[in-house]
């Protein structure tokens, strides 16, 4: 075989194993991930790579230099670059590269040089060498040699995708978006199975249009179902839209792969969160700081998991921790709520309450915050200002539960009783302080009962409703009794036999007695209070069915001279 038979031999192998043509077997995945910009995820892949033929060897050695000089380690490059042109002097690429590092060295004249040998070495008709001498001019800004080089190349093959792409490249690089989506159409035109062109369309109308960037995704994996870049954008543009298990999907398939950008894999932590697979999460989270230790959103929901899953005391320690490292304006309300509520399950009401305060600060609308600062208020017995956090709590409510008012009423039934107790009634007390007083306790009441007319509106079969309105209304009658002197109206008469109809026909096994006991000794003792010795001793003789012992009932029947 003569030299130039060789030389003829060594170009048509170069063609057949060039960007244009059927790439090495071996390298595609990686070639893949480097033309998707997953620089990491190549380097990765190429370093993997064993039992390749000569050929595929310094495809692999150029690739890892194009990997190595985008991950900006020029030493690397430099070696892989000279090795794929030692491994196959003939194989146009590895000068290509050299060419690449020539020109970051501003050496335009031994760039050219390169530029030159790589071209001399192309097969005939395959514009992929003069394609890719056009993307490095574009890297360095030097754009007419760039449009040059693509002349040359649409000379060789004036329908080649590659040529497209490039001219996409640089009107990027020229800030014509526009322009290079149009050419990224091209790129697609001429070769309907460019998988980065699909993928950069993709990108393209990520933030503007998602459906379509999305129609461009599935005729991407329809292309190639393995084609792992696509997945990444896939998981991110469901994210945004809120289909998690779409997004988890693609994310799951995603970072299967080694070298993957960390970014994806703390979505993937987040969307486990946020769908409820707090341990799974947590392990994605241990992954992601191994490589960035002091990732914020990380330490964020790591604790968020750990609260979730009853890891009370270390989600506390993690919640203070993440709160004591990041700056104020980074904080979110719901950092505030989970602190407040793990300080309250550590029986720390005081704090809890300082941290609900600061989560309603940062977010007001927020009808939850309002919420849990009212249990915390109640913990502390704060009452007045629990009954507030309820008031501001339905205000932004859309459906507040029958337990909500039940609460709410209970608040105010015991912000209203202290109206009435010993302390209060015995200490001095100015004519217009009493004034306001009774104000204030009168509006309590009325608010009371209002939330108690809710609960029995939202939840009619519960008794609870018809008790607590009784027992509030009972604090009237106390009042007027003991500061008025005034007769006994039985404010809570009605009230007290609405619950009785109610805890009658509910009181299995005797589980309402207490309540029905209470009921009784009211209604009793307003018909005692009224004269009415034959209804009063009615209800003592009821009392007794449920209490035979009761000594007040029968003490007060005896003295009625009432049989029972």
């Amino acid at each position: 075989m003569n030299m130039n038979t060789k030389k003829l031999l060594s170009l048509a192998i170069a063609a057949y194993f060039s960007i244009a043509g059927a790439l090495a077997g071996g390298n595609e995945r990686g070639i893949d991930l480097y033309r998707a910009e997953l620089y990491d995820a190549a380097k990765i892949f190429f370093l993997e790579q064993t039992n390749q033929t000569p050929r595929e060897q310094a495809e692999n050695q150029y690739y890892l230099g194009q990997t190595y000089y985008e991950l900006q380690k020029t030493d690397s490059a430099t070696y892989y670059y000279a090795k794929a042109v030692e491994t196959d002097p003939e194989y146009p690429f590895g000068y290509v590269g050299q060419g690449v590092l020539a020109l970051a060295q501003k050496d335009t004249k031994a760039a050219e040089s390169l530029f030159k040998t790589a071209a001399g070495l192309a097969a005939k008709k395959d514009p992929s060498v003069q394609t890719a001498i056009a993307e490095a001019y574009i890297d360095a800004a030097m754009y007419p040699q760039a449009e040059a080089a693509l002349v040359k190349a649409e000379k060789l093959d004036k329908k080649y995708s590659g040529i497209f792409m490039a001219k996409g490249h640089q009107a990027l690089e020229e800030k014509k978006q526009d322009q290079a989506y149009q050419w990224y159409e091209q790129a697609i035109y001429f070769n309907p199975n460019d998988k980065v062109a699909y993928l950069k369309l993709a990108k393209a109308y990520e933030g503007t249009n998602s459906p379509v960037a999305l129609e461009y995704l599935a005729k991407l994996v329809a292309i190639d179902p393995d084609y792992i870049p696509a997945y990444a954008l896939i998981g991110d543009i469901n994210r945004e839209k809120g289909m998690y298990p779409q997004a988890l999907q693609a994310y799951e398939k995603f970072i299967s792969i080694p070298g993957v950008p960390v970014l994806q894999h703390d979505r993937y932590a987040q969307l486990l969160y946020f769908t409820k697979q707090y341990d799974k999460s947590l392990q994605q989270i241990d992954y992601v700081l191994q490589h960035e230790p002091t990732n914020p959103v990380m330490h964020r929901i790591q604790a968020y998991d750990n609260f979730e899953l009853n890891n009370s005391a270390l989600a506390l320690q993690q919640m203070a921790q993440f709160l004591k490292d990041n700056p104020v304006d980074k904080h979110i309300y719901l950092d505030y709520i989970t602190y407040g509520r793990l300080l309250l399950e550590e029986k720390q009401p005081e704090a809890a309450i300082d941290a609900f305060q600061k989560a309603a600060a940062l977010d007001p609308s927020k009808a939850e915050v309002y919420k849990e600062l009212a249990t915390a208020y109640d913990k502390v017995k704060d009452y007045p200002e629990e009954s507030k956090a309820y008031e501001k709590y339905f205000e932004l409510a859309e459906n507040p539960g029958s337990s909500d008012y039940f609460y709410y009423g209970q608040a105010l039934y015991s912000v209203a009783s202290k109206y009435i107790d010993a302390g209060y009634l015995e200490s001095p007390i100015t004519p217009e302080q009493k004034q306001i007083d009774d104000a204030d306790f009168y509006n309590y009441i009325k608010k009371g009962n209002a939330a108690f007319s809710e609960v029995t509106t939202l939840s009619p079969e519960s008794y609870l409703g018809y008790l607590w309105k009784a027992n509030l209304n009972f604090l009237v009658d106390y009042k007027e009794r003991e500061t008025k002197n005034s007769p006994f109206k039985g404010e809570a008469k009605p009230y007290y036999e609405e619950a009785l109809n109610v805890m009658l026909s509910h009181n299995e096994e005797g589980k309402r007695n207490k309540d029905i006991l209470s009921a009784y000794n009211y209604l009793a003792s307003y018909y005692l209070l009224l004269d009415d010795q034959a209804n009063a001793g009615e209800y003592y003789k009821k009392i007794l069915e449920i209490d035979p012992e009761n000594a007040d009932a029968k003490k007060v029947l005896d003295t009625l001279k009432i049989k029972y």
